[in-house]
């Protein structure tokens, strides 16, 4: 059910994964081997690794067919697997000069809290809402997106207290030096699968930006000369390049996502997954 309050909505197209399972997938015994020639970086073999492992095809009721990483991602946190990941993602948040980190609820949440604790940025953790549960009057840059697992859809909103309260003092420290305020946004996400949460986030979190520093501004009698406020990254430890996730936000935003892993295929019977740079790896069918 749509609510009665005006804000986007933002619907997932069809999933593009290939059922068709790919020809001669290498062996998880070759695995170490395949890593060693490959050019993948030391926490994208980390990831590999523990995806493998921990990691399955299968249905989703919201999405079709997907990749079951809950012991991954969502119902635990392994620094232990995803340090170096972390790390090299720390060290593009900090070459794109980030400010903020937005994570949408609540599967980011995990990945998102270590990219924020390895870089030094603060991070805001996006609400997720049962739309028919959400207040009348929602948050700036609030908006609709049906749920991944099929529970209808949801409302997803900032926290503006504590929007507010990471931006003040950037603002400040930006209007003290007689220049414009300018904020720059990466979004994080656990996966980027078809692009939608992505394009999302980057359309509407400058909006609760926006909102939050002419606040500030106003309570503080601050006149900057201008106030810019972009997405200019995302990152995640996985990204469906089968659905042409990472095109979409190119395409769209003038963004190159730095993700861990490119999925480049998926197979549910028997379960396979294509990694870009490795070639498709035959899981066990048992954990």
């Amino acid at each position: 059910m749509t609510p009665e309050f005006d804000v986007p909505r933002y619907d997932r197209p069809a999933e593009q994964t290939v059922v068709t399972c790919p020809v001669n997938p290498f062996p998880l015994t070759d695995l170490d081997e395949r890593l060693t020639d490959s050019t993948l970086s030391p926490g994208s073999c980390d990831l590999v690794r523990a995806l493998v492992r921990l990691a399955r095809p299968r249905l989703f009721p919201g999405g079709g067919p997907g990749l079951d990483y809950a012991a991954l991602f969502k119902t635990a946190a392994r620094p232990d697997l995803l340090r170096h990941h972390v790390a090299e993602v720390a060290a593009h948040l900090r070459h794109e000069r980030v400010d903020l980190l937005v994570v949408p609820g609540m599967s980011g949440y995990p990945i998102g809290a270590m990219y924020s604790q390895a870089s030094g940025l603060p991070a805001i953790l996006l609400k997720k809402q049962i739309v028919t549960e959400a207040a009348p009057l929602p948050p700036p840059g609030a908006f609709v997106i049906p749920s991944y697992t099929g529970a209808g859809d949801t409302l997803i909103s900032a926290d503006m207290m504590a929007v507010a309260d990471i931006l003040a003092p950037i603002v400040r420290n930006q209007s003290a030096r007689g220049s414009a305020v300018t904020i720059r946004i990466a979004g994080a996400d656990e996966i980027i699968d078809k692009a939608t949460m992505a394009t999302a986030i980057t359309e509407t979190a400058p909006l609760f930006c926006r909102s939050a520093i002419e606040q500030i501004c106003a309570a503080d009698a601050l006149e900057p000369d201008a106030i810019t406020i972009s997405v200019v990254a995302w990152v995640t430890p996985l990204i469906k390049l089968y659905n042409q996730a990472a095109t979409v936000l190119e395409d769209r935003f003038g963004i190159t996502p730095f993700a861990g892993i490119g999925l480049t295929s998926l197979h549910l019977d028997p379960p396979v997954i294509g990694i870009d740079g490795l070639g498709a790896i035959a899981l066990d069918d048992t954990r």
